[in-house]
């Protein structure tokens, strides 16, 4: 961490709202990074939880030398948006907390003057609520971009290159995690939306952003019905996919496939096929220096979470490219906007439904 104040017109203000516990919480590594960037100057710090003694009357030693350290660099550190002074300069807000937590956060924010938020994915439990949102911060004229950093990694990115460069191309996103089957209960229970809502959300976004995929424009919703691609479970009194295969097509006649797995591995990516269905390229991710690497970086720093250095890139692009819109008066270029956090979510309720309904047959 570089806990120095930038000042003048080539950094911009930021406040980190929900850091969670370091080494563990999302926005607490948003704010290591922040501190590090030259076009950052990071002037607060909320934490509705461990700064509030009536929730929490003993934070972990971590988070208060953390705060400690903060503080003596002229961090203003607490528990509420509305405790911070008014931003009077452009200021960008990041907000990384629950879910349901989060619209209250982004309201309270733009109340406090905030002309840019960061939220992370997806924004808010449900589709009304974002839209909420959205319409509010237009009102104010604020501008919220996402955190959808598939939207900007390279095995991504590669892929679509590649695509263009191949006549009658397809391209299939495969999203992996690797819980084990007797750990599905506890997956079910904690990501309750289900999984097209949180999992392959990033592969909704990827659809909205680059093939121009909406609930409006889907002209046809294929279904890999084969228990290799496709399998929906009640476990716990919980419904949802352990893994699901689909192929969406647009009314414009642009194909695009998408594959989640909940046990299928560490390894995610993207390939590209050609007009014959043969596949001509595979982006990998991690690839297998980054997992090498990542196996070195979790046995010197077992507390830290994996996925912390695995998309470590990412998130320092997108928080960048953000930053240097605002300086620069630019655009954002990929990072994706509240709309395509609006209609990935709309996809994710649309797809759950017809998913279910051709099981059901």
């Amino acid at each position: 961490m570089t806990l120095t104040n930038k000042v003048g017109d080539k950094a911009l203000d930021v406040v980190v709202v929900a850091t969670g516990m370091p080494k563990r919480g999302m926005g607490w590594y948003h704010l290591t990074q922040l501190l590090d960037m030259e076009n950052a100057n990071v002037v607060g710090v909320v934490e509705p939880f461990f700064l509030n003694s009536a929730l929490c009357s003993n934070p972990p030693e971590s988070f208060t030398s953390m705060v400690s350290e903060l503080e003596a660099a002229g961090v203003t550190c607490t528990d509420s948006i509305a405790k911070l002074p008014k931003f009077e300069k452009d200021t960008v807000c990041l907000i990384a907390g629950r879910t349901a937590d989060n619209p209250k956060f982004f309201k309270a924010c733009i109340e406090q003057g905030a002309k840019i938020v960061y939220l992370e994915k997806p924004g808010a439990p449900s589709v009304a609520e974002l839209e909420e949102m959205r319409d509010f911060a237009e009102k104010q004229g604020v501008k919220v971009y996402m955190g959808y950093n598939k939207n900007v990694t390279p095995y991504v990115q590669k892929a679509l290159e590649k695509s263009k460069e191949v006549d009658g191309s397809h391209v299939t996103f495969c999203h992996n995690n690797s819980y084990k089957t007797d750990e599905l209960e506890e997956c079910f229970t904690r990501n309750a939306e289900g999984m097209l809502k949180n999992m392959a959300i990033h592969e909704l976004a990827l659809l909205v952003s680059f093939f121009g995929v909406t609930v409006d424009t889907v002209d046809d919703f294929k279904l890999k019905t084969d228990t290799e691609y496709t399998e929906q479970l009640t476990i716990a009194g919980y419904t949802d996919f352990s893994k699901i295969g689909f192929t969406v097509k647009t009314k414009s006649g642009s194909e695009v496939s998408v594959m989640a797995d909940r046990c299928g591995g560490n390894v995610s990516y993207a390939s590209v096929a050609g007009v014959d269905g043969a596949e001509v390229a595979k982006f990998e991710f991690p690839d297998e220096d980054a997992q090498k690497k990542l196996e070195v970086q979790t046995k010197e720093d077992p507390e830290m979470m994996p996925y912390f250095f695995i998309q470590s890139d990412d998130y320092l692009t997108l928080k960048n490219t953000v930053i240097e819109s605002v300086l620069e008066n630019k655009s954002a270029g990929n990072v994706a906007t509240i709309q395509v956090a609006i209609d990935a979510l709309k996809l994710a309720e649309h797809f759950t439904a017809e998913a279910s309904k051709i099981l059901q047959g």
